[in-house]
């Protein structure tokens, strides 16, 4: 059934006066009220004018009329309306069946209006969800058929295993393609928390069967890149602010925020899956440290962490003074592709990333700090079995230097090279 504009609107102007959106928007938005790049993306975007523009940025509120204007049957209140370029026009076509006529107005006149919000699933009549649903079906199906036949180099005969898999792919696939073809009717956050849980329950699974392989972790962690680019949010780095503003009462606790929060308490459990290829900074950092040149390997990574911590302390401090200092890393300029200084400063550290593992992860996030306490207690990771002949093959291979017998694995990403370089294929395990 579809919901009408005016019902739309309504909606979206009572969030607006209740004051509900706002001060969560204002903590969590990685560009601040006045920059975002990408409006719509967010789930905390509000348009009571209409105009597919978010009304917490300044393209409305900082030019907004003094007094309110009519739309419809409903009134707008003056800080949702921008003031008209008299330089732009309002273009109106009528429908097809008809010889084409194009008529200018005066946009000081009127005020364009954008009430096409569902993109091509409003010309099919068709719900957001039910298409995801149909479409993750589609792909987990094809998936499962590829993977227990083995046609991509991947062959797992187990159901079980496979069915998870595949269905992490398929989570991943249908969620991208939902979203090029939904627009602005769901919210990018939304579809990135989906992915958020379900992935790191079904990565993993994945490691407990013993599937999970050096080759599947790059498979997953492009997906997982794929996904940052598409979703634009969250960036992990980037929510710091927004957790530490909730806790404080600064700003209204989201479903975000819940899912982040949830994600790190999970880590006592599964260890740093999230960090592994789920989150979209950890897995473009993956990516490219996969390419084939000499690497630079530091010996003494405590000094990773003490810059992390101190990073950490930082940051938290900024943030009661609402400064989001991760907003200098340039990542979501990265990711949203925005040309500025913050996307120079991004790919400075992309680039660093080829040669040294993970700089972000392991020197700039703060939330590693977080992670990396829970996974020092995590449940389950991974461990030699009494097939291990000490042939420290595995310890060679890792890029953190812990998969030594005894070594704390809190900064263990489960990149997969320790079990692959393994020869007794049985000597590590992802076990409790």
């Amino acid at each position: 059934m579809q919901i009408t504009t005016s019902i739309r609107r309504t909606i979206a102007t009572g969030l607006l006066t209740a004051g509900l959106a706002y001060p969560a928007c204002a903590a969590v938005c990685p560009k601040g009220i006045g920059g975002c790049s990408s409006p719509g993306r967010c789930f905390l975007f509000a348009d009571a004018d209409g105009n597919a523009l978010c009304d917490y940025t300044s393209r409305t509120s900082s030019q907004a009329q003094a007094a309110p204007v009519s739309s419809g049957s409903a009134s707008v209140p003056a800080t949702a309306t921008p003031t008209p370029d008299p330089t732009t026009v309002q273009v109106t076509t009528v429908p097809a069946s008809t010889q084409p006529v194009t008529s200018v107005t005066p946009v000081s006149d009127s005020v364009i209006q954008n009430t096409s919000t569902g993109g091509f699933f409003d010309t099919i009549q068709l719900s957001v969800p039910i298409a995801e649903a149909i479409l993750f079906l589609l792909f987990a199906g094809i998936l499962f058929a590829v993977i227990r036949t083995g046609i991509l180099g991947i062959r797992i005969e187990k159901t079980l295993p496979a069915l998870a898999l595949s269905s992490l792919f398929a989570l991943g696939i249908s969620l991208i393609a939902t979203s090029f073809l939904a627009g602005t009717a769901i919210a990018g956050t939304t579809y990135a928390l989906c992915y958020i849980g379900a992935g790191t329950l079904l990565s993993a699974y994945l490691w407990y069967a013993g599937v999970m392989t050096r080759q599947i972790v790059l498979g997953v962690a492009g997906m997982s890149s794929l996904a940052g680019f598409v979703f634009l949010a969250p960036i992990m780095p980037l929510e710091l602010g927004g957790i530490i503003n909730a806790v404080t009462g600064l700003s209204a606790v989201n479903l975000g925020i819940i899912v982040i929060c949830a994600i790190i308490i999970l880590t006592l459990g599964v260890g740093r899956m999230f960090c592994s290829t789920i989150c979209p900074v950890g897995s473009l950092q993956e990516l490219t440290y996969a390419v084939p040149v000499t690497k630079i390997v530091i010996r003494r990574t405590a000094i990773f962490e003490l810059i992390r911590c101190t990073l950490f302390a930082v940051t938290v401090v900024a943030a009661f003074s609402l400064i989001d200092l991760m907003a200098y890393t340039g990542l979501y300029d990265l990711f949203s592709l925005t040309l500025s200084a913050g996307l120079v400063v991004a790919a400075g550290i992309l680039l660093l990333s080829v040669f040294l593992y993970r700089p972000i992860c392991r020197i700039i996030c703060p939330f590693g700090v977080l992670f990396s306490l829970f996974a020092e207690f995590s449940r389950f990771r991974l461990r030699r079995s009494e097939s291990c002949t000490s042939c420290r093959r595995c310890e060679k291979a890792c890029p953190t230097l812990t998969a030594g017998r005894y070594d704390s694995k809190r900064e263990c990403y489960l990149c997969g090279r320790c079990t692959d370089t393994c020869p007794s294929k049985t000597a590590l395990s992802y076990r409790r």
